[in-house]
């Protein structure tokens, strides 16, 4: 279910041409767009409220936003751990799904994501009610259908009585919700209490995803309790379709011989589903059992260990855990919303949705990736993506913001569910806002749509609060340290400092052994760790490998902080340990811990940080340095995306050569003089948040008197460089006087000079030159060799 990249209709901003580059990519930039699934079609005017598991009420319209990608239907297993039995796994070891569902294999009709509630919305009309629900995905009108329960009664307390009915019909059973109205919609059709509604109350519009149906109902001013469950319709039986043992083209699957489940993937009004609770033994064990699933080493043994073992609560981390387990139970009574149809006719504005602490977010993306989920790849293909947000109490703004990066096969409520203590540790202290991306799926190594998404997470972030973009700290855990020191590298610009826990420093398990000496063919890497893509839960090796050792140069105003277990199986210490010895290497200012009793996982379970919050507290973004090292790593752009990594700071747009993998810029301005930083070395032992080794480099500032006279002048290294820009004004140089640039080079190469007025090419032959430049606005002169 690949699809082609493309931007959607609302493109990024465009940069005027004598601007100098912003940091990070355009997807950081811009307002958010308005994909359909946002757009209101007549007599719809409120704006989305874009916080999952949320209501309010606007002006005259009800709204419920739901989860997304939370479509997994009912817990069908027998109360005790086994694997995963999605068709898409939607995460592994620590974050996978509770519900069991998994859609039919027809793609170009289900998409592996055609029941999945957006949104609900509700308002009185002159002859009756309206509704609009809105599915994050919809291929063809009728493949979802829906059912709206309708108990009018449950806001007065209504005793005695005939009992009522909790059986809604059309294939759909027991629900455990008393109800006094069924509305039932396919998209081509609706039913209010079996009886068919005339075509013109009706409306489907597939681009948007919306249902729109009025039905004849007189509310007045009475709360009526509302329900709503989606499934997909079968039209041959005309009611839901059934969940069979194994899915085809046409039957969705996960549904398990003796247990009775309803054909509901999604159901709403779920205000209080749970992050679910911490990280547990048999989670552990979870996590040693899909290592030797993989490896095929004692798993019959462990296997029947956890068979026997109560079903542990560290699955269900897509916000569904409740929900898997009330459609187990046949029982979503707790899942209602009292509608006041008294405020709606008042036009009453009254939004419930929380300040502080961790909140479910929703950001419309400005690129279109295709629809549903790539299930080849366990891609989020969607325009409308979640992240999860920790935004303390009492927040002054603009405030600092630390953005987490989750480990493989995890998901955007890994921190929340498994180390809530590392997000308060690292927030309170700091009045810090905590930003815990998607990344598009459980395992895409921060690349491509996975990067795309951390940035628009970010853009979107900004929109609800005001984010002091030079206080940003990047971290994260396992595959999340991995994205950390990539992606530290390729934006340098935007973080002040970067921490990595248990990460490793490339793709390639033998490369980051071998610090890059050695990388392990493929035909090897694929046997052991699963070949391409994101879908297994131990594949750390995809097409074309990442690798932050190629490009540590970058992290000169980076300060690192790197964790690692000695006893740790999936990332062994050498690895992170030729990470430190590049930044050493360089000079640069790292930290290097390690833990002699720590394993890849117990980080977690201890959930102890000490360290990690002084580090954040003191990271600062570094806007202008007078010295900029960066290597452009080709192989590592996306361009279908708008992801090109060529440059930092005040250098721009490097263009390596065409026989080289990679091209290095190495600049300095002596506008204020130079002198390098006073590098040493330190080795210490600590105790807390367990005994460890530190060792590592630090910097002090150098005595005045070494600094170098300042000067009008650059001095610039190339290596593998065809063509670089520099930005003249924002190195500190002034454009009205003579400009010196001292140029070595290992090829002839083009530098262009940019100033605020203009740019100025200098073509220069390879080893040692100096060129002096004219910049200023002096006619025919501009640009002038002296």
């Amino acid at each position: 279910m690949s699809k082609e990249y493309g931007a959607s209709e609302s493109e990024s901003e465009e940069e005027a041409p004598s601007s100098p580059p912003r940091p990070g990519p355009d997807a950081l930039y811009g307002d958010n767009p308005t994909p359909p699934q946002l757009e209101n079609g007549p007599g719809w005017e409120a704006e989305p409220l874009m916080v999952s598991g949320c209501d309010a009420y606007v002006d005259g319209e009800y709204l419920y936003q739901d989860y997304v990608y939370d479509d997994r239907g009912a817990d069908t297993r027998s109360w005790v751990s086994g694997s995963p039995t999605n068709a898409s796994s939607l995460g592994g070891v620590l974050s996978q799904p509770t519900g069991d569902y998994h859609y039919p294999n027809d793609v170009e009709r289900y998409g592996y994501n055609a029941a999945d509630l957006l949104e609900f919305r509700a308002q009185p009309t002159e002859e009756g009610v309206r509704y609009r629900i809105t599915l994050n995905t919809m291929l063809e009108p009728d493949a979802a259908a829906v059912a709206v329960g309708i108990d009018t009664e449950a806001a007065q307390d209504f005793e005695g009585g005939p009992e009522r009915r909790t059986d809604w019909g059309y294939g759909l059973g027991e629900l455990g919700a008393p109800v006094d109205h069924r509305l039932v919609t396919w998209g081509t059709g609706a039913e209010l209490d079996d009886e068919p509604l005339d075509d013109d109350r009706l409306t489907v519009d597939v681009r948007r995803r919306q249902i729109d149906v009025e039905v004849p109902l007189d509310p007045g001013e009475e709360t009526w309790r509302h329900y709503v469950v989606v499934g997909l319709w079968d039209p041959a039986t005309r009611e839901f379709k059934q969940v069979a043992v194994s899915p085809d083209d046409e039957r969705p699957g996960g549904a398990k011989k003796g247990r009775d489940t309803p054909p509901v993937f999604n159901v709403g009004f779920r205000f209080d589903e749970p992050y679910n609770r911490n990280l547990g033994p048999v989670d552990v064990g979870r996590g040693l059992f899909d290592l030797l699933d993989v490896t095929g080493i004692g798993h019959s043994i462990l296997e029947q260990i956890l068979d026997r073992s109560p079903r542990v609560l560290g699955e269900g981390n897509w916000r569904e855990h409740a929900q898997a387990m009330a459609l187990a139970d046949r029982d979503i009574s707790r899942f209602g919303a009292d509608v006041d149809f008294g405020k709606l006719r008042d036009r009453v504005t009254e939004r419930n949705t929380p300040e502080s602490g961790i909140v479910s977010l929703l950001y419309p993306s400005r690129y279109y990736l295709g629809e549903g989920i790539d299930t080849d790849h366990d891609i989020l293909e969607g325009r409308i993506q979640p992240y999860s947000a920790y935004i303390p109490e009492d927040l002054e703004e603009p405030a600092p913001m630390v953005m987490l990066l989750h480990s493989l096969s995890c998901s955007y409520t890994q921190y929340a569910v498994y180390t809530p203590n590392l997000i308060k540790d690292i927030s309170e202290p700091n009045n810090a806002v905590v930003l815990m991306p998607q990344a598009r799926g459980p395992g895409r190594w921060y690349k491509r749509e996975a990067e795309l998404d951390i940035f628009e997470a970010w853009r979107d972030l900004e929109t609800r609060v005001d984010i002091d973009r030079s206080r940003v700290t990047l971290g994260g855990y396992s595959m999340g340290g991995f994205g950390t020191c990539v992606l530290a590298a390729q934006c340098p610009d935007l973080f002040g400092r970067g921490f990595s826990v248990v990460g490793p420093p490339t793709e390639d398990p033998i490369e980051g052994v071998t610090g890059g000496l050695i990388r392990a063919p493929p035909s090897l890497t694929t046997d052991l760790f699963g070949g391409e893509g994101g879908g297994q839960v131990l594949n750390v090796f995809t097409e074309g490998p990442s690798s932050a050792l190629e490009i540590t140069e970058n992290l000169r105003h980076v300060p690192m902080l790197v964790w690692n277990g000695l006893g740790d199986p999936l990332v062994p210490v050498i690895s992170p340990d030729n990470y430190a010895r590049r930044l050493r290497k360089h000079g640069y200012r790292h930290q290097f811990d390690v833990f002699p009793a720590e394993t890849h996982l117990s980080f977690g379970v201890r959930d102890r940080w000490t360290g990690i919050p002084e580090f954040v507290s003191r990271s600062k973004v570094i806007r202008n340095p007078r010295r900029v090292t960066y290597r452009h790593l080709p192989r590592l752009d996306h361009p279908e995306v708008d992801l090109v990594h060529d440059g930092a700071y005040w250098v721009s747009d490097i263009r390596t050569r065409e026989d080289r993998n990679s091209g290095l810029v190495d600049a300095i301005s002596y506008a204020d003089g130079y002198a390098p930083p006073e590098v040493g070395t330190f080795t210490e032992y600590g105790r807390q948040p367990r005994r460890h080794l530190s060792r590592g480099v630090q910097w002090e500032t150098p005595p005045i008197d070494a600094r170098t006279a300042p000067e009008n002048r650059l001095e610039v290294r190339l290596e593998g460089v065809d063509s670089v820009t520099l930005w003249v004004e924002e190195a500190g140089l002034d454009v009205d006087d003579e400009l010196t640039i001292d140029i070595d080079s290992d090829a002839p190469a083009t530098i262009t000079l940019a100033t605020a007025f203009d740019t100025h090419d200098i073509e220069v032959p390879a080893g040692e030159s100096t060129k002096k430049v004219l910049l200023g606005e002096r006619g025919p002169e501009s640009g002038a060799l002296a």
